[in-house]
């Protein structure tokens, strides 16, 4: 056999065996820079829709919306009064800004209240320490009104509208007088804080007085010894203060027990009980006078 013969095949068998390993295993050519270009247009393709982006965002900032088209002279609503003919209208309507004159007819402007007395006529009481007349609120100084909802503690237990009452108070103190006012401060428009008076009747102090209302802390001498004798003889507001007076009893519980009071009373119920003569007649006339014979019927 000869050796050639076998040694020449399989070389050739070796080599094309390589050959293919080599070409199975190895990279394709061209693939490295197809990627790079790969990569290079879709940075460029990002570039120019950001670039894109921009120029819209800026053109939509710089040109202003477009204005709604004005309404045709036919869809336009006529709103003029009866007897007024309505103006001929060619073209689109404008709105114009309102006038100056018509600013000041719609806002007047607030004048301020000059100082000095005023004269308050036809009165509105709106509380127990606040007063409206000729566009004028007017706050009573040196007091504390009651609230025209507040209310107070009934000595026979509740509550009562003592707000209410020193409205009513007020009222029936004013009723349809002159008010003579002098302005101390201005409290807002058209709000002042005032001294007033109805004759030679000082309103903040008849309210303290009949205890309708409180004096502030920096009242005058004479309105904090008003409200003193109003709270002890417990009237307006203070008459609250009655449940504090009522003796301490047990009567509610025990049945055997003294009412409160009744030892001060006690003496009077005798006395009225031994006033009946047990010899005398039952039909007493001397209780309707008939036995004073100076009222005695005549004959």
């Amino acid at each position: 056999m000869n050796l050639r013969s076998v040694l020449v095949p399989a070389l050739v068998l070796t080599a094309a065996g390589g050959l293919l390993a080599v070409l199975l295993l190895a990279d394709p050519p061209g693939s490295s820079s197809d990627e790079t270009a790969a990569g290079h247009d879709g940075q460029l393709a990002k570039a120019l829709v950001a670039e894109t982006k921009n120029e819209i965002s800026s053109a939509q900032t710089s040109s202003p919306a477009p204005a709604a088209p004005a309404p045709l002279p036919g869809n336009i609503r006529d709103v003029s009064p009866d007897g007024v003919s309505a103006p001929k209208v060619s073209g689109g309507l404008k709105r114009i800004a309102p006038s100056k004159r018509y600013l000041e007819l719609k806002d007047p402007p607030v004048e301020p209240i000059p100082d000095g007395p005023l004269e308050l006529v036809r009165v509105q009481v709106l509380d127990g320490g606040r007063l409206r007349a000729n566009q004028i609120t007017v706050k009573l100084a040196h007091i504390i009104p009651l609230e025209p909802e507040e209310t107070c503690v009934s000595r026979l237990g509740g509550t009562w509208p003592c707000g209410a009452r020193a409205r009513t108070f007020l009222r029936g103190l004013i009723r349809q007088f002159k008010v003579n006012c002098e302005k101390i401060e201005e409290l807002g428009p058209r709000q002042i804080l005032a001294t007033c008076s109805r004759g030679k009747i000082d309103l903040s102090t008849r309210l303290v007085r009949y205890g309708w209302a409180d004096p502030l802390e920096n009242a005058p001498d004479h309105l904090q010894e008003l409200a003193l004798k109003a709270k002890e003889r417990k009237i307006g507001k203070w008459q609250a203060e009655w449940l504090k007076d009522l003796p301490a009893t047990q009567w509610e519980n025990d049945p055997t027990a003294a009412l409160p009071g009744l030892e001060v009373i006690e003496p009077e119920i005798v006395e009225w009980s031994l006033r009946a003569d047990p010899e005398a007649p039952e039909d007493d006339t001397s209780l309707f006078g008939l036995g004073n014979p100076a009222i005695a019927p005549q004959q």
